[in-house]
């Protein structure tokens, strides 16, 4: 035991000289900070709302900028150009993941979508997205789940406005779940499945948290014995890793057991192991895609719809807006389809301005080079990792006019400005597969809401409306910090439409 330590810690020495051998031995870089011998820029760090920090690159430095962080590169990218030219152009080989050594390795994301690093397991999970849910024709097949459960939230709503997170969660889950894997679940808000991804959801953020974990720094820490001070991390990865591969392999085993007795629904999953094209490898891929597609978009989707509750109580006039583009189009007997949204251009207005004001996922998912790369004359070396500013390119003033204003507008002129949808779902062959399904979802829950609500600011301890603040909670997914909210029927028609939800979905003990 004590040799194993020994060897381990020989092992990290020598890590560390060949990262320190590696921060002075460069030549010729990108502009950025120099930073100090071996930690780099590692000091300047903020411990959070860290997009604000790259942003000032940007003046700084340029379009392509870097510095290294412990002896690892990090290029930044702060205008749209330079994520065109980088991450779609030279997609081949800026498609790699940084390796996560607590999240990839230990707690088992790595075989996930979101984390794989690029090769036959990643394009084989890839290939089955788009295949099966990766085109609007494909994601249209679930647009009677989108409605339903749409009509469920505000059922649920109506008995429970204060719990507008809460059910927004529960709804988002029951969508996923039903096109990833075919499963329905409980309308109470209760279901096994959902609670059990909501904690995997809970300790991913946790595994992916820049800083959080030594390992991911110092990978020789990973050959520590379990008992030794320091350590404590493999058993918290241990229990991610059990909690990761239940959310994983619990709806595919059903969705196995359900085409066994002949009841499985029409499902990505499913349909993806009835496709006669399904080769090898996509079968081994599969479960872990299948859980990509509810585990990637519950919390992002969430976010989105959050932050809409959020606008339609800071901008009264522009729910206002919203509510007669409705009542125009859809009328009040009956609730908004999908098939309404071409003809509603506000409302598709206010979601991309949602999309853009407060970027849910500010800095994107980060891309590591998989080869060696040149740019402006600078060699940038395989394993450096590339950062799309995904903030800073949706405040850009150069794209969008008074860009920290909220102002849907700017999308209906003559002249639109920039569709954040071109950026915010990531770039090339990391480009979130299950775009048009987001889209779709967000958009129905936005108009059932408003449909049949005025969504109001919640009340104090006095009973007075108290209006929320603009303010986001920092991390990978950007959400608002919690506020109170409440929300009302708009007229008796509206009510009607509530009951009739609230009759479809049946008397079941709602929490």
């Amino acid at each position: 035991m004590a040799t194993g330590f020994a060897v381990s810690v020989s092992f990290g020495i020598a890590i560390s000289l060949i990262l320190f051998v590696k921060c002075i031995s460069k030549t010729r870089q990108l502009p950025g900070p120099k930073g100090l011998p071996i930690l780099g820029s590692f000091l300047e760090l903020p411990r959070e709302f860290e997009w604000l920090y790259w942003s000032q690159y940007k003046d700084l430095y340029g379009m392509f900028c870097s510095t290294t962080i412990l002896g690892q590169t990090i290029v930044v990218l702060n205008d749209i150009e330079s994520c065109s030219n980088l991450l779609e152009k030279r997609s081949a080989i800026y498609s790699g993941r940084p390796k996560m050594r607590f999240a990839g390795e230990i707690v088992g994301w790595d075989k996930q979508l979101l984390l794989a690093p690029y090769g036959d397991h990643f394009r084989a999970m890839r290939k089955l997205a788009h295949r099966h849910l990766g085109t609007k024709a494909a994601a249209a097949t679930y647009s009677d789940t989108q409605e339903l459960q749409s009509r469920h939230l505000i059922a649920r709503l109506q008995d429970h406005p204060g719990d507008v997170v809460k059910n927004i969660r529960i709804t988002i889950g029951a969508i996923l779940l039903r096109m990833s894997h075919g499963y329905i679940t409980r309308t109470d808000g209760n279901d096994p499945m959902i609670n059990r991804i909501e904690i995997a959801a809970k300790d991913f953020y946790d595994a992916t948290k820049p800083g959080r974990w030594m390992v991911d720094v110092f990978p020789w820490l990973k050959h520590l014995p379990k008992w030794l001070p320091g350590a404590g991390f493999q058993k918290i990865g241990a229990r991610y890793y059990k909690t990761n591969m239940e959310q994983t392999d619990l709806p595919y085993n059903f969705v196995l057991e359900e085409m066994k007795n002949g009841t499985a629904l029409a499902s990505f999953t499913s349909t993806a192991l009835q496709d006669p094209l399904l080769t090898d490898a996509e079968q081994q891929a599969l479960k872990y895609c299948a859980a990509a597609l509810y585990g990637g978009g519950l919390d992002t989707m969430t976010g989105a719809i959050t932050t809409f509750f959020l606008v339609m109580i800071l901008f009264p006039g522009i729910q206002e807006k919203v509510h007669q583009e409705l009542d125009r189009v859809v009328g009040n007997d009956r609730f908004p389809t999908l098939k309404d949204q071409s003809n509603l251009p506000f409302v598709c207005a206010v979601q991309k301005e949602i999309y853009r004001w407060r970027t849910i996922v500010p800095l994107g998912i980060p891309h590591a080079l998989t080869k060696d790369d040149e740019i402006n004359g600078c060699i940038v070396s395989k394993g450096s990792i590339v950062i799309s500013n995904l903030w800073q390119i949706a405040h850009d003033e150069s794209s969008y006019h008074d860009p920290m204003t909220f102002n849907p507008g700017r999308f209906l002129q003559d002249s639109p400005e920039l569709d954040p949808s071109s950026y915010v779902f990531g770039f090339g062959r990391r480009k979130c597969p299950g775009i048009e399904v987001a889209h779709s979802t967000v958009f129905m829950i936005m108009t059932t809401c408003l449909a049949v609500f005025e969504i109001e600011p919640g009340y104090n301890k006095e009973g007075v409306k108290e209006f929320p603040k603009d303010e986001f909670v920092p991390g990978s997914v950007c959400h608002p910090k919690p506020f109170e909210c409440n929300v009302r029927p708009r007229s008796a028609k509206a009510l009607q439409l509530i009951k009739m939800a609230q009759m479809e979905m049946g008397d079941t003990g709602i929490d």
